[in-house]
């Protein structure tokens, strides 16, 4: 579980339940600022999750390639230093969850496995 102050307790849920812009964020503004096409709203709501837990940026893990939107990127968290840490993540098919990367990483290749696909190994970058 994470451990948070109450004021970043509301900001995560605000942001979650659409009811906080996350260009009110900062990062969020800079980053847009320098940007030719306005990076996805899940993408705006991942940068203001960086700044809100103060973590070391947005990285990625790559899976199976799903389809040409997805590509290969399994899921997107906020490095919070050690995958054995949680954090906040943003994956392809089951939306915002907190967990450590460490974790969804195993349950990912178990779940590989168990469909009876080759034991591809995910990586993290």
């Amino acid at each position: 579980m994470l451990n948070l102050t109450k004021q970043q307790e509301s900001n995560i849920k605000g942001l979650l339940s659409n009811q906080l812009d996350p260009k009110e964020f900062s990062s969020v503004q800079f980053w847009i600022n320098q940007c030719f096409n306005l990076p996805s709203l899940n993408e705006q709501k991942m940068c203001a999750f960086n700044q809100i837990l103060f973590g070391f940026g947005i990285e990625s893990v790559e899976g199976e390639w799903q389809n040409s939107y997805w590509c290969n990127i399994l899921f997107t968290y906020v490095s919070m230093g050690f995958s054995d840490l949680p954090t906040i993540i943003h994956h392809r098919d089951k939306g915002f969850i907190v967990d450590s990367v460490e974790n969804l990483v195993m349950k990912s290749n178990r779940r590989a496995r168990g469909q009876n696909k080759s034991p591809r190994q995910v990586q993290i970058k």
